[in-house]
C-alpha cells in the first residue's frame, strides 16, 4: 500500500511537472510570437490574394473557369517532390541543403517556413513560385507552411487551427497545379499538425477540416506534411483520413523518417500517381529529415 501511495505521489508530481513545463514553454513562446486572427496568404506569384481564399468547391471551380492566365504546367512524366519541416531555418547550413533540394525538385512542401529575404530569395534564385499560409509571426517574421514549385498554382486556399494548450496556430495550405496535357489539376495539401493536446479530439477535428477542404477533388492528389503523428491514437486518425480519400502510403526501403515515441511524424500520401522512387535524406540542418519522392501521373488522368 505504501509503495502504491508513493507511486501515486510520483505520478501526481510528474503530471504537475509537465503542466509547469508546458506553462513555462508557453510563456517564453508567446513572448516571441504574435498571432493575427485574420487568414493571410502570401506569395511571390499572381495566384495569391492577401486574404486566404475559401476551399469550398464552388470557389475553386469558379476561379478555374475565370482564369485568364495560361499557367505553366507540371511534367506528368516526372514530378520530383520534397516534403520538409525546415525548423524555421534555425539549423546550421540549411541554406546549402535547401539550395540542393531546390535544384533537384519540382515541388516542395515546407513546414515552419519563415518569410524573410534570405529564405524567399534562395527559392527565387531557382525560379520557384512560392505560396505561404501564415500561421503566426515569430520575432516579427511571418512563419507558416509554404508550397514552392517551378509552376504557378492555379488556385490556393487553406485554414489554420490553434493549439489548444500553447495557443499558437498551425496552418494548412491547399494548392492546385496544372498538369501538362491534362484537364485535371494536381491538388497538393501541405499540413502542419497540432502537437500539444490531451487526447485526440482537436487533432481529429484538424484532419476533418483537411478532409472537408479537399474531398471534392476527383483528380490526382498529394497530401504531405509534418503530421505530428507521434502516438498510435494519432496514427489511427491519419489512417482514417487516407482511407476516406483513397490515398496510398509509401513503403521506404531505408526508413530514415523522423520518429517520435516510435511513430513517424512526417508523411507523404498520394493517389492517381505512380510511385517511381523515394528517399529519406538524413539531414542535420533541421530536426526533421526531408522526404523526396518521384511521381509519374497515371495514364487514367489523361
Amino acid at each position: 500500500m505504501l509503495i502504491g501511495f508513493i507511486g501515486c505521489i510520483e505520478h501526481s508530481m510528474l503530471i504537475r511537472s509537465k503542466y509547469f513545463l508546458l506553462a513555462l514553454m508557453s510563456f517564453f513562446l508567446m513572448a516571441c510570437v504574435s498571432v493575427n486572427n485574420k487568414m493571410q496568404l502570401v506569395s511571390n506569384s499572381y495566384a495569391a490574394d492577401s486574404d486566404l481564399q475559401s476551399c469550398e468547391v464552388a470557389s475553386v471551380v469558379d476561379t478555374d473557369v475565370r482564369a485568364q492566365v495560361n499557367h505553366k504546367g507540371l511534367d506528368p512524366d516526372n514530378i520530383a517532390f520534397l516534403n520538409w519541416n525546415i525548423y524555421k531555418g534555425n539549423g546550421d547550413d540549411w541554406q546549402q541543403d535547401l539550395s540542393s533540394f531546390a535544384q533537384n525538385h519540382d515541388v516542395m512542401t515546407i513546414q515552419e517556413a519563415t518569410l524573410d529575404d534570405e529564405f524567399t530569395g534562395l527559392l527565387e534564385k531557382y525560379d520557384f513560385n512560392w505560396i505561404m499560409n501564415t500561421a503566426f509571426y515569430f520575432n516579427g517574421t511571418a512563419a507558416g507552411v509554404m508550397t514552392a514549385a517551378n509552376s504557378n498554382a492555379v488556385y490556393s486556399c487553406g485554414f489554420k487551427v490553434t493549439e489548444p494548450l500553447i495557443r499558437i496556430p498551425k496552418a494548412t495550405l491547399v494548392s492546385y497545379y496544372q498538369i501538362n496535357g491534362s484537364d485535371k489539376k494536381l491538388l497538393i495539401a501541405n499540413m502542419h499538425g497540432i502537437n500539444f493536446t490531451f487526447g485526440v479530439s482537436t487533432y481529429h477535428q484538424q484532419l476533418e477540416d483537411l478532409y472537408d477542404a479537399i474531398k471534392h477533388h476527383d483528380g490526382p492528389m498529394i497530401v504531405a506534411g509534418d503530421f505530428n503523428s507521434w502516438s498510435d491514437e494519432r496514427m489511427l486518425e491519419v489512417n482514417e483520413l487516407i482511407n476516406k480519400l483513397s490515398l496510398s502510403s509509401i513503403k521506404y526501403s531505408v526508413n530514415n523518417k523522423t520518429h517520435v515515441f516510435g511513430n513517424a511524424i512526417d508523411h507523404v500520401f498520394y493517389r492517381q500517381l505512380e510511385l517511381v522512387s523515394n528517399q529519406v535524406w538524413q539531414d542535420s540542418s533541421s530536426d526533421h529529415n526531408p522526404i523526396s519522392v518521384n511521381f509519374r501521373v497515371q495514364s487514367s488522368v489523361f
